[in-house]
């Protein structure tokens, strides 16, 4: 098929989004496209079908993931629980931008690592709102905390992208976590320049210390410990340490009423997926897999919810919040099944057969668009990680460093997919107070950021390959 053929349902995608036709429509524009196209070229695979159903069961886990996260936070919210956690949070830190470094670099990446798909997002847009940020600085604060995503969910993208490349999947994780410098050291920048104006000192320190933890926390425990833990100890790790730092200049760690019934569900998931996680590593059979699925744990949590939280308001939000997730997950779906699509078809694999004159440098900016069409980095790492070893055996590069770097833009880049910019400004917004995030105003943030990532993270793999 020709590379510009090939890349038509990319084009339809990138043209609706920037002409605001919005999320939803885009990704189902953008996939009755890759499907009339592949129809029309006669270019399904046997193969190919046959993979249908495992894709399928990997989209009803996302969807099923965002909708439980969704209702959660909704509930959490509804309840007070989340304004309870934000109150401790207060006392705990010497400031309000204190205790966003201590989300962006702590609480998102936390949540992230152990659920997956953005769930960070859910948690931290609204403990930043409970801070006092607005509704627009919210939701961008909440999707820069997305800088764990290659260990998210215990790190099935990583797994992914290495299993497709014949690769160790620690291995991957080690370069993945080196790599993950330079998005940490963007978002860095970002919350420093963003909130700045309500006084350096308070957001820089914490900010840099942060940041520096959770990149040693992750490779460190990538390196000691193995890929699927790293981001959850090393996130853990950051928490521990901001908050000790954040004792010793007065804040006060103690608990409060109600408090432990509003951690209660995020107890759960975590003990739950953890303890689930480990059981099935230890005894791998039908069942312990299926009780490793995070949305049984993030219902779980929902269940917990409505148990501990005081009050009919948590079970009140659970329309609301699946009232919510509807645009989220159409969107969400409908760039995952796009991508699919462009993968089984082949159609990925022209348009990086036409880009192997530009060399390595491609590789990451391939993996950082693939990532925003299709919503996450397995997707970005199924569609693209051939094409990506293939680039990489062209231009004499490592597998590991390619497969490495294009992982962790891509991971990086799904902070500026449609759908967890229209969760995040979702979460943020009040529309019973008037008050509304600027979704627009985002996506150009976040697609910046993810941009610069790429770019630089492009830059380092071509020198590293000069340099052999």
């Amino acid at each position: 098929m020709h590379p510009l053929l090939a890349a038509v349902p990319v084009l339809v995608a990138v043209v609706l989004l920037a002409l605001r036709r919005g999320a939803v429509v885009s990704s189902a524009a953008a996939l009755a496209a890759a499907v009339l196209i592949a129809a029309l070229a006669q270019a399904f695979p046997a193969a190919a079908l046959q993979s249908a159903g495992a894709y399928a069961v990997l989209v009803a886990e996302v969807l099923l993931i965002l909708l439980f996260g969704m209702v959660l936070a909704r509930m959490l919210e509804a309840a007070g629980a989340i304004a309870l956690i934000a109150q401790a949070l207060r006392r705990a830190v010497p400031s309000p931008l204190a205790g966003t470094a201590l989300v962006v670099f702590g609480v998102v990446p936390f949540a992230e690592s152990v659920t997956g798909f953005g769930i960070g997002v859910t948690v931290g847009v609204p403990i930043l709102r409970a801070l006092g940020h607005r509704p627009t600085r919210a939701a961008l604060l909440g999707i820069l905390g997305l800088i764990a995503v290659p260990w998210g969910a215990l790190g099935p993208g990583t797994a992914v992208a290495a299993s497709l490349a014949g690769l160790d999947v620690d291995a991957v994780g080690v370069g993945s976590a080196l790599f993950n410098a330079i998005p940490i050291a963007v978002v860095a920048a970002v919350v420093i320049a963003t909130c700045r104006g309500e006084g350096l000192a308070h957001i820089a320190g914490p900010s840099a210390l942060g940041a520096v933890t959770l990149f040693a926390g992750i490779l460190g425990a990538n390196a000691l410990i193995g890929t699927p833990l790293a981001g959850v100890l090393g996130s853990l790790l950051t928490i521990l340490v901001l908050l000790g730092w954040f004792r010793l200049r007065g804040g006060t760690i103690e608990g409060a009423p109600g408090l432990p019934g509003a951690l209660a569900p995020y107890g759960a998931l975590v003990a739950g997926l953890l303890a689930a996680q480990l059981l099935a590593a230890l005894v791998d059979a039908p069942l312990t897999r299926a009780l490793a699925w995070p949305p049984i744990w993030l219902a779980v949590a929902c269940a917990v919810a409505l148990r501990t939280l005081p009050g009919p308001e948590a079970r009140a939000a659970i329309r609301p919040g699946a009232a919510r997730w509807v645009p989220v997950g159409a969107s969400t779906a409908g760039f995952m099944l796009m991508g699919w699509v462009m993968s089984a078809t082949g159609m990925s694999g022209d348009i990086g057969a036409a880009v192997a004159v530009l060399g390595i440098a491609p590789a990451p900016l391939l993996a950082a668009a693939g990532a925003v069409l299709t919503g996450s980095n397995t997707g970005a790492n199924a569609m693209l990680a051939p094409t990506i070893t293939s680039l990489a055996a062209a231009s004499g590069t490592p597998a590991v460093w390619a497969i490495a770097a294009s992982n962790t833009a891509a991971s990086f880049a799904t902070l500026a997919t449609p759908s967890r910019v229209l969760m995040a400004v979702q979460l943020a917004s009040d529309p019973e107070a008037g008050e509304a995030a600027d979704g627009a105003k985002i996506s150009r943030a976040a697609l910046l950021a993810a941009g610069i990532a790429a770019v630089a993270i492009a830059g380092v793999l071509v020198v590293l390959t000069a340099l052999g």
